[in-house]
This record gives C-alpha cells, sequence and structure tokens, in this order.
C-alpha cells in the first residue's frame, strides 16, 4: 500500500490552493527527505513511494500533464526522475519534453479549475490500479475552497477503486464561515454521507468503547510498560477526548509523572499527580509553555507571529541570533524534549536553506500569539515581513499570502495591498478564483487606509479590473459583484493618466458593458479607446479600439460604421505582432475583427464577402494557440451558416464549439453553441427537440448573466415557435425582444423580429392593417442601417401578403427592386426563395 498525506494551515488556508493535495502528490513524486528526517513516515514507506516513482511521473505525464508547475514543480520532479534513473529511458524523456514544453507555456492563461481536478483524479485512479492509495488529509477545517471542491470531485470518482480517503478536522469549526455562511467542508461531507453511507467517526461524541480504543492506540504509539489501571484512570478524567488526552499525557510526560526508561519504554513515575489535571485545555497549553525558559518562551512567542508553520531562519533574523543555535533549539529542546514543535523539514531557494517547523498544536502558537500586545505584534510582524521578502527575493509570490498578512497586521498599507494583489494573482493562474476574489477585495479593503490620491486610484482600478475576472467566473456576468466592480472602475479610470496601463483596463470595460448588453455605454467607452489611441498614435491601440468599436456599432446596427472600424481593425492586424493580444484583452483582435465583418457583410448585403471574412477568421483561430477565440470563431460561423439557412454547416462548427467550450469551460460559446444546434436540429426535422435544446441554451446564456444577442436567439426561436402552431407563444418571445431593444439599444436584428412579428400575426389571423404595419416597420428599420439582407426578407414577406389579397403588383414592384440591388449570393437560400416567388407572380425571370 501506499500511503501519502497532506496538511491544511490554519493562517494560509483559504489562501494557499490545493495545500494538502499539493503535499500528497509531493510525496508521491518523491519529495521524501523532509518527512523522513521529522519522522512523518517509516523506512518501508518511503521505500514503497521511491520505488513506484516510475508509475507517478507516468501517470502524472499521460494523465495529468497540467499539474506540473500548478500542483508539483516540473524542474523539480525531472530532477527527482533523473536521481532515480539517469538513463533517458522512456518515462523520463517523455517528461522532460513535458516540463520544456509547460516552459515554453509561461505567461500564458493557466489551466481551468475543473481539469486540474479531473486530471489530478486520473493520476491518482491510475496509480491505484497499480497499488492501492491511502490518503490522509489533516486539519480540514481549514482547507482553502479550492482543496474542499477538489475533495468533493475525488471522492465521487474513487467508488470502486483501491483508494481510501481518510480526513480529519474539527466539527466546531465547520459550523459556520466567520461572516456566517456554511462552511463548504460540511456540505461536502453531508453529500458523502447522502452517497455513501455512515463515512464519519466523531471522536469528541464516542461512545465508552470507542474513548478507550482510543486511549489505548494513542498509549501504544511508543513503546510502553503502562498498565490498565493506569490507562483506566487516564479515560476516566478525559473520556477519550482527544485533544484532553494528548495534552495531559503529555503534560505528565513532561514533568516526571510518566519517565522513559533505558530501554526506550514508558512507565509511571515514582508518583503520579492525577490532581494537577487541567480542567480546561487552555490551562494545559500554559502548563506545557510554561516550562519553557525564558528564552525558549521568546524564540516560541516570535515563532507564533509567523504561524503554524515557521522558519529557524525567520526566527534567527527577528531574535538576532544564529541559524544553526535556533535549529538546536527548536529541534532538540522544543521538538525532543518539550515536544510543542515538529521540525517538518528542509527547502532550498538558491543557495539559501530554509529550515521549516510547525506547532504540534494550533493552541499552542494561538496562545503564545495572544499573550503579545498589539504593538508588540505589529513589530513583530512588520520584521517578519520585510525578512520573508529578503529570504524568498525573486521568488517571493512564493510566500504572497503570509507578506500579505505580515504587512496588514503591521499597518503597512502599501505592502499589504502588493502582496493581496500578487497573491490573487498568483491563486488565479490555478484557477482558484474564490480565494483570488477574497485577495482582492482585501486588497481594494486595504486601500481605503491611504490617502486619496492619483495613485491609490490607479492601483484600486488594477484589482477591480483583476476582480472582475474570477467574480465573472464563479457568478456571471450579471452578478451584482460584477457591476459593482466594473462600475467602480468606469468611475477610477477617469482618474488614471498611465495610457497604458489604462488602455486595457478601459477596453475590460467595453467588454463587460457589451456582454450586459448596455450598448450605450459600451459604445461610449469604445470610443473613448478610440480617443486614447489617437493621443499615444500606437498602432497596436489602433487595433484593439477599431475592434472594440466595431464590434459595438454591429450590435447597435450601425452597420456600415461597424464595416469600417472593423476593416480598419484588419488593416493594422499582424498575426506574428498581435496574436499575442488575446492574453491581455481576452479574445485575439484578428480573429474577432473578421468575425464580427462576416456578420455584419450579410446583414448589408455581402454573403459571399461575409463567408470569405467567416473563413479568415477560423484559419486564423485554428493557426493561434488561443481556445477561446477559437471558441469565438467557431460560433460565429454557426451563426453566419443559420442566417443563410444552411443548417449542415451550422450543425458542423457549433459542434465543435461545443467540444471545445466544454473541455475549457467557457460557459457563454458552450450556452450560444447548444442555443445554435438546437436550430439546426428542428431545420433537420426535430423540430420540438430543438425548440427544447434551444431554451435550454437560452437558459444557460441567461445563467451567466449575458444579456448580448438576446434579440437574434429570440427571433430563432420564435421562428420555430410559429412553425409548430404555438402562435401566441412565438408573439410573446417576439414581443418581449422587441421590448428589451428599447432599454439595451442593440437593433442589429430589429427588422427581423418585425418581420416575424408580422408573419406570427398572419398564421394567426390578424387583421390586415396590423399585419402590414410590422411588414413595413421591419423594411423601414432594415433600410434605416443599410441591412440589405433583413430587408430582402421583409420584402419577400409583404410580398407574399400583399399577393394573398390581389395586390399583385405591388408585390412584384416591391421585391424585384430589392432583388435586382444583390450582385452576390445569388445562390442563398433567401435570394432563390425570393426569385422563385418573383417567378410564380409574374413572367419575370430573375433578371
Amino acid at each position: 500500500m501506499l500511503v501519502t498525506f497532506g496538511d491544511c494551515n490554519a493562517f494560509t488556508g483559504i489562501g494557499d490552493p490545493y495545500l494538502p493535495f499539493r503535499e500528497a502528490l509531493g510525496l508521491l513524486t518523491g519529495d521524501l527527505e523532509s518527512k523522513w528526517v521529522s519522522g512523518y513516515l517509516t523506512r518501508e514507506q518511503i521505500r514503497r513511494l521511491w520505488v513506484n516513482l516510475p508509475h507517478t511521473i507516468q501517470s502524472i505525464v499521460e494523465e495529468g500533464p497540467d499539474l506540473l508547475n500548478s500542483f508539483i514543480n516540473g524542474k523539480e520532479l525531472l530532477a527527482q526522475g533523473k536521481a532515480y534513473n539517469p538513463e533517458k529511458i522512456g518515462w523520463l524523456h517523455q517528461l522532460e519534453g513535458l516540463v520544456s514544453h509547460k516552459a515554453s507555456q509561461l505567461g500564458m492563461a493557466g489551466p481551468e479549475q475543473r481539469d486540474l481536478f479531473s486530471q489530478y483524479t486520473n493520476v491518482i485512479l491510475a496509480l491505484a490500479r497499480h497499488q492501492p492509495i491511502l490518503l490522509l488529509l489533516d486539519d480540514l477545517q481549514w482547507a482553502d475552497l479550492g482543496s474542499v471542491s477538489l475533495l468533493f470531485h475525488l471522492g465521487r470518482r474513487i467508488d470502486e477503486s483501491r483508494i481510501l480517503i481518510l480526513g480529519a478536522y474539527r466539527p466546531g469549526e465547520i459550523i459556520s464561515t466567520h461572516k456566517g455562511d456554511p462552511h463548504p467542508l460540511g456540505k461536502v461531507v453531508a453529500e458523502f454521507k447522502r452517497n455513501f453511507g455512515n463515512i464519519q467517526v466523531d471522536l469528541e461524541s464516542m461512545e465508552q468503547e470507542e474513548g478507550r480504543y482510543f486511549v489505548n492506540a494513542l498509549l501504544d504509539t511508543e513503546p510502553n510498560q503502562l498498565e490498565e489501571n493506569f490507562r483506566e484512570a487516564l479515560y476516566r478524567r478525559t473520556g477519550g477526548h482527544p485533544l484532553f488526552t494528548i495534552e495531559l499525557l503529555r503534560a505528565m510526560e513532561g514533568r516526571g509523572d510518566l519517565i522513559k526508561g533505558q530501554d526506550g519504554k514508558w512507565k509511571e513515575g515514582l508518583s503520579l499527580d492525577w490532581e494537577r489535571l487541567p480542567a480546561r485545555v487552555e490551562g494545559v497549553v500554559e502548563e506545557r509553555v510554561g516550562r519553557l525558559d525564558a528564552d525558549l518562551r521568546k524564540l516560541l512567542t516570535v515563532a507564533s507571529v509567523e504561524g503554524e508553520e515557521f522558519t529557524a531562519e525567520v526566527l534567527a533574523g527577528v531574535l538576532g541570533l544564529d541559524v544553526k543555535d535556533v535549529v538546536d533549539d527548536l529541534s532538540n529542546e522544543l521538538d525532543k524534549r518539550h515536544r510543542l514543535v515538529l521540525a517538518q523539514g528542509i527547502r532550498r531557494l538558491g543557495q539559501q536553506r530554509i529550515s521549516i517547523y510547525r506547532f504540534r498544536h494550533t493552541l499552542f502558537e494561538k496562545h503564545l500569539y495572544h499573550q503579545l500586545d498589539p504593538v508588540e505584534r505589529a513589530n513583530l510582524h512588520e520584521e517578519m515581513g520585510g525578512l520573508l521578502e529578503r529570504l524568498y527575493g525573486s521568488q517571493v509570490d512564493e510566500v504572497a499570502v503570509a507578506l500579505a498578512r505580515h504587512f496588514d497586521e503591521a499597518g503597512i498599507a502599501d505592502k499589504a495591498v502588493a502582496y493581496f494583489e500578487r497573491a490573487g494573482n498568483r491563486v488565479k493562474q490555478l484557477s482558484a478564483d474564490e480565494d483570488a476574489i477574497s485577495h482582492f477585495n482585501k486588497g481594494i479593503d486595504r486601500l481605503q487606509s491611504m490617502p486619496d490620491t492619483r495613485e491609490r486610484a490607479q492601483r484600486e482600478l488594477g484589482l477591480q479590473i483583476a476582480l472582475g475576472a474570477p467574480l465573472i467566473t464563479t457568478k456571471g456576468y450579471g452578478a451584482p459583484e460584477v457591476q459593482e466592480a466594473f462600475s467602480r472602475a468606469r468611475e477610477l479610470s477617469l482618474q488614471v493618466l498611465d495610457p497604458f496601463q489604462l488602455f486595457p483596463l478601459i477596453y475590460g470595460l467595453r467588454t463587460f458593458y457589451l456582454m450586459r448588453a448596455e450598448h450605450k455605454t459600451a459604445r461610449e467607452i469604445a470610443e473613448q479607446l478610440i480617443a486614447l489611441a489617437e493621443q499615444e498614435q500606437d498602432p497596436s491601440f489602433f487595433l484593439q479600439a477599431h475592434e472594440a468599436l466595431g464590434s459595438t456599432l454591429f450590435y447597435l446596427g450601425e452597420l456600415p460604421l461597424a464595416r469600417v472600424h472593423l476593416e480598419k481593425g484588419i488593416d493594422l492586424y499582424n498575426a506574428q505582432e498581435h496574436q499575442a493580444h488575446a492574453f491581455l484583452y481576452g479574445q485575439d483582435p484578428g480573429v474577432a475583427c473578421r468575425s464580427y465583418l462576416g456578420l455584419t457583410l450579410w446583414s448589408l448585403g455581402f454573403p459571399e464577402q461575409g463567408l470569405k471574412w467567416i473563413e479568415g477568421a477560423l484559419h486564423l483561430a485554428r493557426e493561434g494557440d488561443h481556445p477561446f477565440s477559437l471558441a469565438l470563431a467557431l460560433d460565429f460561423a454557426a451563426f453566419f451558416f443559420v442566417l443563410c439557412r444552411e443548417s449542415d454547416s451550422a450543425q458542423f462548427h457549433a459542434e465543435e464549439a461545443v467540444v471545445i467550450s466544454d473541455k475549457h469551460n467557457f460557459p457563454m460559446w458552450l450556452a450560444m453553441g447548444k442555443i445554435l444546434l438546437g436550430w439546426t436540429q428542428a431545420e433537420q426535422g426535430a423540430i420540438n427537440n430543438g425548440i427544447e435544446r434551444m431554451k435550454e441554451g437560452l437558459e444557460a446564456w441567461q445563467g451567466i448573466g449575458a444579456i448580448l444577442g438576446q434579440p437574434n436567439f429570440s427571433a430563432l426561436l420564435a421562428d420555430l415557435l410559429g412553425r409548430v402552431g404555438q402562435i401566441e407563444e412565438g408573439l410573446d418571445v417576439v414581443t418581449k425582444a422587441l421590448e428589451a431593444i428599447q432599454i439595451t439599444d442593440e437593433r442589429v436584428n430589429e427588422a427581423e423580429l418585425y418581420r416575424l412579428q408580422g408573419e406570427l400575426l398572419r398564421t394567426h389571423g390578424a387583421d390586415a392593417a396590423t399585419i402590414e404595419s410590422s411588414f413595413h416597420r421591419a423594411l423601414e428599420i432594415a433600410r434605416q442601417q443599410g441591412a440589405k439582407g433583413p430587408e430582402l426578407r421583409a420584402a419577400l414577406s409583404l410580398s407574399q401578403y400583399s399577393f394573398e389579397r390581389d395586390h399583385q403588383e405591388q408585390a412584384l414592384s416591391l421585391l424585384s427592386e430589392v432583388y435586382r440591388w444583390f450582385k452576390e449570393g445569388r445562390d442563398t437560400k433567401d435570394l432563390m426563395a425570393a426569385k422563385a416567388f418573383l417567378e410564380s407572380v409574374s413572367p419575370y425571370n430573375g433578371g
């Protein structure tokens, strides 16, 4: 059996994503020395882990490549592999290639959280097929949200596998969070109980037999000659409560009630003073700590400021002591003699050694920390922060969470804010969005204590924009928190002077308001981008500004002007120079400009030219390495073919968009792909199933807070509802969409909605004036927009209705004028339908 384990940390818990799982994977991948030195693992357990290293590496390469540099350090794992076998055999050669590939991806977006979860689980399952695994997770009450989520994901997948997970936590500390919300671990435990039955062992409410068993098991962890009378007495005074039992036992060892003989076995001393049993845990802690001499107590008190886990080098720096002396006191006096701390092992930062210890119980650390007055604490936190900065140097991001806490407690807001921001960005790369939100919010909160200057506004702007992305991921575009963050960011953007920081932030604001269909605001911001580009005369600014304004104008229905800006963006775009913009602005501007121009040209009456740009967007997206941009190009291509009524082509592109979006967790493009697949399904005959699928996609789209594009989707749905005779529901969909347009000003599909309203009213048997009013309104809007595609459809609908009412001449003249305008796309379905109708009502042969 392979045994591995990981601990959670009281101070860094919610800010140190996946800590217990990273530690557990570290043991499986050969990071064993520290656990051997500290006595956590036996020689046999270490041998098994080491012998299994090739299987572990092979499993990571095949099942969990994204775990490199997120859960484990790729270079360190490669070094372990070479230490195991210097010859480049298969698994080692594969690992070397993967590490090299990962190094080339520095700066790119990190893997999605659910991909990390799936890969971690797959690695553990693969190892369990080779050898049973026992995974121990301790102090789960301090687990970060990412670890709790990963535990839930892993727990649902281990059924029928050779994996046993044992988790320990304090029930009293998972009742609720400090905000009063339910603790996430409580939900996971409840779900596990529902699925697996009674899987919980409550050590605090054990029955007598269980309490006695615990006492005996604890005593027998070390050789002893303790008889039944002693065991019964210990049980009677503690009830088998783990903390009381452990602390009382250690107190008795410390004061000589229990002694270790020359044979290494514990036995009773000359007398046992049961009356000195502490009535409360705090008393036990004070008694243990009180036996220390002044120097040791001071050393341990300073350690309590660093946290449950601390470093000898930092303590030595704060106290002005030699590191060797501090290590000696910690390892010998405080660990082996007083049993207050545990040596965790060492790590290297270049040539610098870091000696890591932890308190055996957090109560010791908390007790000592609270003995300090506020002034002492602040001074010590400041000293520790400075020492950690010097110690970690260029790798300071590894301890950004700890540094944020130290400078925050020291009242140094400037540095605290900087490290909260760094901590947030670090965990965001690991897809730990909840933790990132926590850090960014703390940074924003601490900024308020600083003077209200332009510099403060600039820093808050960066934090608010950084906060927006994880808020959107976790809560959706429509969440009040998202609106608050971006509204504040827009307000702050007016105070920031640095254009190269300001520009991408303003672009992010434009995207937010665009997705919320607040098009007038989005246009104002896009025009601000144009002004900033003109001010700086920066070609890359012009590229993004034209893409932003062009796409915004498209939705506003200002199609000729949208075309101008989109074509300018395409002219400025150079793939080698500008593909990297995708990682700064969220999408490849070349792909976006081509995709929007394709749809714009279809509306303007140039379907063949539109198709050329749609195909260009797809080609460019496939050449790049940005899945989000590819998903965009595919969904836009699918929608283009929906407009052309080419269901097979639409289905082909929508299906690929769904696969990519599902794989990379792009909820917006996933929802759009499902909507379009519903339409294609209906077009191909399964109309009722298609309608249901469209409704599901629309629900998902609205669920992420996206309002953009809903008039387009409403038109598709209303058309299908009309075909199956659900006229009233179809009319309701159209009415609501038209009402929404009056609020959002998203008018690109307004003409088509009025046309559909007329068709539905016609089927419903409404009076002629009402029906004609809808058709004429559709024609009027299309002509105002220069939208020849929608104008052709409106003209055909009105002509067909006029012909039914014996107005043959009117029907002929109205449609023939629009039809003759088109110089391309005569083989598209809309133009073919117009030609067929014209030929059916007159000798006209299509000219």
